[in-house]
This record gives C-alpha cells, sequence and structure tokens, in this order.
C-alpha cells in the first residue's frame, strides 16, 4: 500500500511538471507584427501593431501614416481573454487616448474595434 501510494504521489508530481511546462511554453497568439485598418469618419486608416512579450510581460507599439509614421507606445494592454487583446493609445492629433481591442480570428487574422464602434481588421504580417 505505502508503494502504491508513493507511486502516486511520483505520478501526480510528474503530471504537474508536465502541465507547468506546457502552460510556460505557450506563445500569447498576439505576439508579432499586424497590419491594421480601421474605418473612420475621416477615412480608412492603415496601422502597424506590434506586439512583442519581455520577461513574461506584453508591450507593444503601432505606427501609422495618419499619426505622422511615429512610434506610438500600447498602454493598459489587456490579455486576459486567451482569444483577445485589449489596449490604449495617445492619438496626438485627437490629443486623447483612444481604446481599441483586437479578437483572434483563426490564427492570422483578427477583428475588432477601435473606441467601441469603428471596425477594426488585422491580419500578421
Amino acid at each position: 500500500m505505502k508503494k502504491f501510494a508513493l507511486m502516486m504521489v511520483c505520478l501526480m508530481g510528474l503530471l504537474f511538471v508536465s502541465n507547468n511546462a506546457n502552460a510556460q511554453d505557450k506563445k500569447n497568439p498576439f505576439i508579432g507584427s499586424w497590419t491594421a485598418t480601421s474605418s473612420t469618419p475621416i477615412g480608412e486608416t492603415v496601422m502597424t501593431i506590434v506586439f512583442e512579450e519581455n520577461d513574461g510581460k506584453i508591450t507593444g507599439y503601432m505606427t501609422a501614416e495618419a499619426m505622422g509614421d511615429e512610434k506610438i507606445e500600447c498602454e493598459d494592454i489587456n490579455t486576459e481573454k486567451e482569444d483577445e487583446i485589449s489596449f490604449t493609445f495617445f492619438a496626438a492629433m485627437a490629443g486623447m487616448n483612444i481604446d481599441m481591442y483586437l479578437t483572434l480570428d483563426g490564427e492570422d487574422a483578427c477583428k475588432g474595434a477601435m473606441m467601441g464602434q469603428f471596425p477594426v481588421e488585422a491580419k500578421r504580417k
């Protein structure tokens, strides 16, 4: 009986270590470079959005011709939902923070919205 109990404890330990290793190896699906297009009242805007993971933290930035191609940091990045990412960025032209979310639509595409009303579609570069 003691051997059986010891064997079960060892087996449970191996399963825990294996599952923990798989969870750590899992890469966030949004990591990489995306080309996003949004329809706004002033016309279509094309942006490049880049998400990176450093020390387990997701960071990001974007560029857009309409925003002078300057590198704009993505802030308040939230990836609590496995298939969705949300963030804000400061749009100097508008003088305000803009929120955006993207939901995976397959492996290399996303759909979402900017400011909750302007549709956004993105494709992995």
